[in-house]
């Protein structure tokens, strides 16, 4: 048994980490037109530039010709346009530039770029085999990675996972987020369980995070925050919060407790969130007054996606109960589904709130049955078609927004204090020290 760790292309997540497109959207409102236990992956990426969106017609002249992909000319730009979908070329396509690298810190060097103003970026997305589809849903291009070498202790051989081998795989996502940041990478980490909107996922966090100061951005969750979806810039602090978080895993795994778990108690110590960005300045000043700065991480969290429709934080646990949720919104960057546990029923959720993308049957129900595995593909791995292709209106919503380019997670103009705790802080004058407190005090948060 092992984990499949993906690297997504940074492409993938700095422009529409769901259907492999750069245009974006937000703001809200619409414009016209329009064997043995399965091994974890994990996968990596690169985000830059605008990706093409894969065709019917040239998928099927593949299928007739799968030399065209080697090709001089038109070979580049056909591998490009599946690049978002190479579950969808013909198996062992070698003309993949990541086809048989299989070095997690090669694939961590061919697969990052640079993201607003970090040279290196990456983003890790972890599935298993039995939550391809899943995972095809959630991002169209990702190279794999047969990431057992990363396990922490070996796990059972058995048909089945233990509670005991789910514990030990999740301990692979800070191991890896350690190994990122440690090479200087900006580092993106996504769970298979998730859709997105079209919206340029890098540019929002980083703005995000670059407005309060932080070093990585959570989403908020009782007790803590969860770590299906985070971002983790390459800092000092980021990296003592990264080596802290791994160092407690042995003991963790003996206590049955997984990485996400195990949060509580590294918080104080080596990281603290905030909520507001009054908030995540005042933590950071206090911080940089108690020469803490570089060893605990300030981590901005927001809302889940749904909490403005449904406000839950177990998100939806029903197709029966799942409001009308709007694409365009800029409050829905990503809806990630918790609270069921079998891959069907959260593809039926994701279904019923207009996040499907993959064409697995026409009865409408979450079965796979329409995903097959490609003829001669070694794996048995499903391969699912593009919704689209066989309904074209089904990302209709999606690609109706009536600001297209637009970010999630902040939204409307800076409060004017903001402008002034920068001037203060760029002053550098003890005046100018005193007043950045007097704005940043908790009782004016």
């Amino acid at each position: 048994m092992g984990f499949l760790l993906g690297l997504l292309a940074a492409r993938t997540f700095s422009d529409n980490a769901t259907r492999g497109q750069s245009v974006a959207s937000g703001g809200g409102g619409r414009r016209h037109g329009g064997g043995g236990v399965p091994a974890p992956r994990m996968v990596a990426g690169q985000q830059t530039g605008e990706q093409a969106r894969p065709s019917l017609a040239s998928y099927k002249r593949l299928q007739r010709d799968p030399g065209l992909l080697q090709r001089k000319r038109g070979g580049a730009a056909l591998l490009e346009e599946f690049e978002a979908a190479p579950w969808l070329l013909p198996p062992r396509t070698e003309a993949l530039p990541h086809a048989g690298v299989h070095d997690f810190d090669a694939l961590l060097q061919l697969r990052a770029r640079p993201q607003g103003s970090h040279p290196s970026a990456v983003a890790l997305f972890l599935f298993t085999a039995d939550w391809a589809i899943i995972a095809q849903n959630s991002a169209r291009r990702r190279a794999q990675l047969h990431a057992s070498g990363l396990l922490l202790e070996p796990v059972g051989k058995g048909k089945k996972p233990t509670a005991h081998d789910f514990v030990v795989m999740s301990w692979i996502k800070p191991t890896v987020v350690l190994r990122a940041l440690r090479q200087g990478h900006a580092v993106m980490v996504a769970d298979a369980d998730i859709a997105y909107a079209v919206k340029p996922l890098w540019a929002s966090y980083l703005a995000y995070n670059e407005q309060a100061q932080a070093d990585g951005a959570w989403l908020e969750e009782k007790p803590t925050s969860n770590a299906g979806h985070f971002v983790l810039l390459c800092t000092p602090a980021s990296l003592s919060f990264a080596k802290a978080w791994v160092a407690s895993a042995e003991r963790a795994i003996e206590e049955g407790l997984t990485d996400q778990k195990v949060l509580p108690q590294l918080e104080e110590g080596s990281y603290l969130r905030c909520n507001t960005l009054c908030r995540c300045l005042h933590t950071d000043y206090n911080l940089t007054e108690q020469g803490q700065r570089q060893q605990v991480a300030v981590l901005r969290t927001y809302l889940p996606s749904h909490f403005v429709y449904s406000p839950n934080w177990c998100t939806i646990g029903s197709p029966d109960w799942v409001p009308a949720i709007d694409p365009c919104d800029w409050s829905v960057l990503y809806l990630h589904i918790i609270c069921v546990s079998a891959a069907a029923d959260k593809a039926a959720v994701l279904r019923a709130a207009g996040f499907w993308f993959m064409d697995d049957g026409e009865g409408g129900q979450a079965t796979f049955a329409g995903c097959q595995p490609q003829r001669g593909a070694a794996s048995g791995v499903p391969a699912c078609r593009p919704l689209h292709w066989r309904l074209p209106e089904a990302e209709a919503a999606h690609y109706s927004c009536a600001s297209l380019g637009a970010l999630g997670l902040v939204h409307g103009g800076e409060p004017a204090a903001l402008a002034a705790v920068r001037s203060g802080a760029a002053a550098r004058s003890k005046q100018a020290a005193e007043q950045l407190f007097d704005l940043i005090q908790n009782k004016k948060c």
